[in-house]
């Protein structure tokens, strides 16, 4: 091998060194900053639909979409005072119904979710759902989310036409909090076309 090929390889050889040395160096940093954010606090939260489509069997039947509203507290600290609305579109033809009251009772053994009853917001709520088609509720019991924690609002259902005309409904959803007085919009919507 020539001399000059030689130090063309022990030229990148150090190249090499040097970019290896400053990953490690940037990792460390990387490593260093997670340790001291440990003992930060941090609010974060997702909410999503999960849930199953009835077809009817014949044409004068309803469909039905039997589904749960969750949220999951991905953060370090509690989530005060949730509530959530779940807007139903189009309001004149799609049917929301559930459960809500003090009074309904949950076998927990057959959801792992914390299935908590749910009530209208305030006594207005009942009112907002025929103007806007908007349902604003809230748990009877729990008033805060711990971090880690889910909640749900469980089995309600969504009964929808299958007629000749073609319509679209759909159900999104929005979590609010004490933090999150604006509102976190859910990652997916509930989407029918028929």
């Amino acid at each position: 091998m020539s001399d000059h090929l030689l130090l063309e390889v022990e030229k990148k050889v150090r190249t090499l060194e040097r970019d290896i040395q400053a990953v490690k160096q940037t990792l460390n940093e990387i490593k260093k900053a997670k340790e001291q954010g440990k003992g930060i606090p941090h609010i974060s939260v997702i909410s999503y639909f999960t849930y199953s489509l009835l077809l009817p069997k014949t044409a004068e039947q309803k469909g039905t979409v039997v589904g749960n509203f969750v949220i999951h507290n991905t953060g370090s600290v509690p989530l005060e005072n949730p509530f959530i609305c779940l807007k139903v579109m189009p309001k004149e033809r799609a049917i929301l119904s559930a459960k809500l009251g003090e009074d309904v009772q949950y076998d927990r053994r057959l959801n792992p979710l914390v299935m908590e009853p749910w009530q209208y917001i305030d006594e207005n709520a009942d009112k907002i759902v025929e103007e806007k088609g908007e349902f604003w509720l809230k748990p009877v019991h729990i008033s805060k989310i711990e971090a880690g924690q889910k909640l749900s609002f469980s089995n309600f259902q969504l009964k929808f036409d299958i007629g000749e005309e073609q319509t679209t409904y759909k159900v999104e959803g929005f979590f609010y909090c004490k933090q999150f007085q604006s509102g976190v919009r859910a990652l997916n919507n509930i989407v029918i076309h028929v």
